[in-house]
């Protein structure tokens, strides 16, 4: 007697919580092919991260309501912002910034660190709900020279890209990623609406920031995930 066929299971659709745009889930395959066999180390890039109105929300309110602290070292020199996890919900601050303070619990969410890990290859709650992030600004003579994110239990490293729509290669700043102790061998432009994440790697996670050129301002919402142990 023949076995009767085997069901299909259907697979669930990833859940992209708002104001994430519902296009990330139909980017996930490229993105977790593409991650595969990026060079120099792996990386994954979203692009229309969210709908371009509410991105250009955010920045306004960013620009009218927050302060950044010039911060220069031997590595690197740009303003940043308080560490926006730090923000209480109701405070006087965050009811100004209702946008900003959207995207961010997207950005912690259970579910959006689920689809990190699925576009990334980790296992499964590899990712727990430490997160930092902080507005980062580099204006004309701001960069970020060469180095690999490895402190403590960063995991993954992201950058939110809030620059103008109109951003041009006469305005420089691209993220690079280099293989140690050697120029950029990728670059990528800062592109309006877009995310980049790697996985944090030591003696691998090379990257840095190219000098601001221009004098539109390079801004993004970078940080990191972390995990449950040390790099």
């Amino acid at each position: 007697m023949d076995n009767p066929p085997a069901k299909k299971t259907k697979l669930s659709s990833p859940t992209i919580p708002p104001p994430l745009s519902p296009s990330i889930a139909t980017q996930l395959s490229t993105i977790n092919s593409n991650y595969k066999t990026t060079k120099p180390y792996p990386h994954a890039r979203i692009t229309d991260i969210m709908d371009n109105q509410f991105c250009r929300n955010v920045i306004r309110e960013l620009k009218e309501n927050l302060t950044a602290t010039y911060k220069e070292s031997d590595l690197f020199k740009f303003y940043q912002t308080l560490d926006l996890g730090n923000l209480s919900p109701n405070t006087p601050l965050s009811l100004k910034i209702p946008s900003v303070m959207s995207l961010r619990s997207a950005l912690f969410s259970q579910s959006f660190r689920n689809l990190i890990e699925s576009s990334l290859s980790l296992p499964p709650n590899t990712l727990t709900s430490k997160v930092d992030c902080a507005v980062n600004v580099h204006a004309e003579g701001c960069h970020l020279l060469c180095h690999d994110d490895v402190i403590g239990s960063r995991r993954v490293s992201f950058i939110v890209y809030l620059t103008d729509e109109g951003w041009g290669e006469e305005d420089n700043s691209k993220t690079g990623r280099t293989e140690p102790q050697a120029s950029p061998s990728v670059t990528l432009p800062p592109l309006f609406n877009s995310m980049s994440m790697f996985t944090v790697t030591p003696n691998l996670s090379f990257h840095s920031v190219e000098e601001v050129r221009g004098t539109k301002p390079r801004m993004s919402i970078q940080g990191w995930y972390h995990g449950k142990e040390d790099v």
